[in-house]
């Protein structure tokens, strides 16, 4: 076979590659496709979350507000007001974060976030619980909150051994207003 024939034809072949690839990139994803692509984002990011809560609570039982984020390129972010802001009140602190992860969501710097912070919830019998309150929110309109309930373990006489138990049996969520990717910020 002639070498001008073989790069002609490899030429050929490989434009017809290249088209094909780039139309399939160019092509919508479904709306099956967009919702499993949210949900596996925002499960991934939840998860990451939960365990970061865990190792900060391990350390003295103790954690500020922090938000962990996912930027355009699908990496992980995480963020706390850090030390500098620890007169703050957890609300302030709170606001802090918030206010940064809405000038990032208004810049479309991120697609999701989960801000955490531990707090007592009480029902309507009154009754209270401690626990992680998780708001998350995907650029895409999801925003949901979650509670996980959080104790410490006792030992057979009742005496706290001090270690950690997430309930996560009585986890629950409920849907939120969007505070993050807010339409007429965003968009």
């Amino acid at each position: 076979m002639n070498f001008k024939v073989l790069s002609i034809a490899t030429l050929l072949i490989s434009t017809v590659c290249f088209s094909a690839v780039s139309v399939a990139e160019k092509m919508s994803e479904t709306p099956q496709q967009k919702e499993e692509r949210i949900e596996a984002n925002l499960t991934y990011l939840f998860k990451e979350a939960i365990n970061a809560s865990a190792l900060e609570l391990e350390k003295d039982h103790e954690m500020a507000p922090f938000a962990m984020l996912m930027k355009k390129d699908g990496t992980l972010g995480f963020f706390s007001t850090g030390d500098k802001n620890k007169g703050m009140s957890v609300d302030q602190q709170v606001a802090s974060i918030r206010a940064l992860l809405i000038d990032m969501a208004s810049s479309q710097q991120i697609d999701a976030t989960v801000q955490v912070m531990y707090a007592s919830v009480s029902n309507k019998a009154g009754d209270s619980s401690q626990g992680l309150v998780f708001e998350i929110e995907h650029r895409d309109g999801v925003s949901i909150m979650r509670f996980l309930p959080v104790s410490e373990i006792k030992d057979e006489a009742g005496a706290k051994t001090g270690r950690l138990l997430f309930e996560m049996e009585k986890l629950s969520t409920g849907s939120k207003p969007q505070t993050v990717f807010v339409a007429s910020i965003v968009q």
